[in-house]
């Protein structure tokens, strides 16, 4: 039957492909033979993953030879247990299909790597060295650079590259994980990484997987990076522990000092000793103008060893004192009076020392000071005496003493006090010339001092028909009296100047004959600068003038008014005394009568 062709009449069925299926209902159903030559349904996805169903059905619903016809179903199928000459059929296990998204899910690997960046146009720096992590995630195949987080790095840091696959050549094939390996370089975007290590589960995969994983590396380490961390870095010191508190010590030695006076070269130091730390200062004596540099210490407070010259340079290689690594430093049992004792090169000898040292030695030491020694002191020389130098004709005398005083040549000081006391205040005088020549007489000046500098100036007051203009004699000058030395003259001051005086101006003699008003009051409301006879001579001279006739009135009125309480005074005195004896009389007789009454009445 297979042979025959395919055309209609020569098709038959095959009743074992006729399936007897019963209705859902089967109540009062016609049973319904349908042919079907479907391939059975055997892929299905089940909560998202793919599934094969296992069915006992061929082509075209047909049973299966591991199912046999047992399994027919029909209206009256025939009850045959097969399993009771063959056995039960056996079952077949199949592996469960896991994808590989599934399998690798959350699993990456995780290398450590490091790549070179130039710095240019920086004189401190020219590469730096960046840490990177590379993590290859495996359920994908994608791959990410992350840099860690480093403080005052100056760039920015975090994800260089993010997760994706990344190609590896020209060609476009993509990274995968066996391209990864320790101590290889890659190449990620023109950027070349160095691996130097990888975490234990890497390593562990790698290894399952038949890749021979490298030695881990070293991270090398960023110049610049440890060049900030050094700069940031607090300093530390390392001490030596000490038996010695020296809190203790501050609070129970702070200001106590033992000092002692010594003597080094034929100077005098003054050598202190502080208790609280061992320390030593050495302060020198300085005297008025001893020609030396205004230093105080010549030695600033530190602890001063023996031997200053072999000093040890702990620490070297051991963080141990040895032998001769221990310095040996001045205590107070070193310091006695009457000895020599060399402290930095320099041998002080100790002559004295104050009264607390001395308690403090015999007290806490037990060991009492000597008296004190007593020092030469030294021959000093009288101070040169300075002798102002002779006139040397240029400018005044006060120039040449005040180009003297130092090396660049200064004009001398005005007394500012009094040019701004007196400054408009003027004395004046009338003179004539004592002529020695005829052709001098009958000259008459008017001479004006001036209070604010001492400078006379005389005018000559012109004459007519004498031949000579009025104008200025001598300008305002200084005229020193001709008694003195050209060195150191005196000049002429208003108690010089007086009516009938004769005044010297450069070999020129004039003759003080009057002045004004104004000299007398002057004179008179400054008396503690000028004598009395002054005073009476310009005094005599205005009486004589009557230019002081108000001020004699005045003086007659005080007089008289001065009198009359006298007289007033000498009155009242009197009459006082009248009546202080008039009452001394009365009393008297009233005593004289009490007493003769009591006489009578005793008798």
């Amino acid at each position: 039957m297979a042979n025959l062709p395919f055309l209609p009449g020569f098709t038959f069925r095959d009743i074992t492909g006729v399936v007897f299926q019963i209705s859902a209902l089967r109540t009062n159903q016609d049973i319904l033979n349908v042919e079907d030559y479907k391939l059975p349904h055997k892929l299905d996805v089940l909560n998202g993953f793919p599934m094969v169903r296992d069915t006992n059905y061929g082509i075209g619903r047909r049973l299966t030879d591991a199912a046999s016809i047992r399994y027919a179903e029909g209206l009256d199928p025939v009850e045959y247990d097969i399993s009771s000459i063959y056995g039960p059929v056996s079952c077949y296990v199949y592996r469960q299909f896991v994808p590989h998204y599934a399998v690798f899910a959350q699993k990456c690997l995780c290398f450590k790597a490091f790549f070179r960046q130039g710095v240019f146009n920086s004189p401190d720096e020219h590469y730096r060295v960046r840490h990177v992590d590379i993590i290859y995630y495996l359920e994908d195949d994608t791959l990410c650079v992350i840099e860690p987080v480093v403080k005052n790095a100056g760039f920015q840091q975090g994800t260089l590259v993010k997760r994706d696959k990344i190609p590896k050549n020209i060609k476009g094939d993509l990274f995968i994980w066996k391209d990864f390996n320790v101590g290889i370089d890659i190449c990620i975007y023109g950027v070349v990484y160095h691996i130097v290590d990888c975490d234990p589960f890497t390593r562990e995969f790698l290894t399952s997987q038949g890749i021979d994983v490298g030695e881990k590396e070293n991270l090398p380490a960023d110049p610049y990076t440890e060049r900030r961390d050094a700069m940031c870095k607090t300093s530390t010191r390392i001490t030596r522990m000490v038996s010695d508190d020296s809190r203790r010590r501050f609070l129970e030695y702070d200001g106590m000092v033992l000092s002692f006076d010594a003597t080094w070269n034929e100077d005098r130091y003054r050598v202190m000793y502080f208790l609280m730390d061992d320390t030593v200062a050495i302060r020198e004596i300085h005297k008025p103008n001893d020609g030396k540099d205004p230093v105080a210490m010549l030695l600033k407070r530190m602890r001063v060893p023996k031997n200053w010259q072999n000093l040890s340079w702990h620490p070297s290689i051991y963080m141990e004192y040895r032998d001769p690594e221990i310095v040996e430093y001045y205590t107070p049992r070193d310091f006695r009076v009457g000895e020599t004792i060399p402290l930095i090169g320099r041998c002080f000898l100790l002559y004295d020392c104050d009264a607390f040292t001395r308690k403090y030695y015999s007290d806490m030491l037990g060991i009492p000071q000597p008296d004190a020694i007593p020092i030469p002191t030294k021959v000093e020389r009288p101070a040169p005496k300075y002798e102002i130098p002779p006139h040397i004709m240029f400018g005044s005398p006060e120039d040449t003493y005040a180009s003297c005083l130092s090396f660049i040549s200064k004009p001398p000081k005005k007394n500012v006090i009094r040019q701004l006391t007196n400054f408009p205040k003027k004395l004046r005088y009338s003179a004539r010339m004592d002529a020695i020549h005829p052709e001098d007489e009958g000259r008459d000046f008017m001479l004006e001092y001036n209070l604010s500098d001492g400078t006379i100036k005389i005018i000559e007051i012109e004459k007519p028909n004498s031949g000579r203009r009025e104008g200025c004699f001598l300008r305002s000058s200084l005229i020193p009296k001709s008694c003195t030395e050209s060195d150191n003259p005196e000049y002429y001051t208003p108690q010089d100047l007086f009516i009938g005086a004769r005044i010297n101006v450069f070999n020129h003699r004039f003759i003080i004959t009057g002045t004004d008003l104004f000299v007398y009051r002057y004179i008179d409301a400054n008396r503690d600068k000028f004598c009395q006879k002054v005073l009476e001579n310009l005094r005599n001279y205005f009486l004589h003038q009557g230019m002081l006739q108000d001020d004699v009135d005045a003086e007659a009125k005080k007089i008289q008014m001065l009198g009359d309480e006298q007289k007033l005074f000498a009155t009242n005195v009197a009459a006082k005394n009248i009546e202080d004896n008039i009452s001394t009389g009365k009393c008297m007789n009233e005593e004289f009568d009490m007493t003769g009454y009591k006489e009578l009445t005793t008798a």
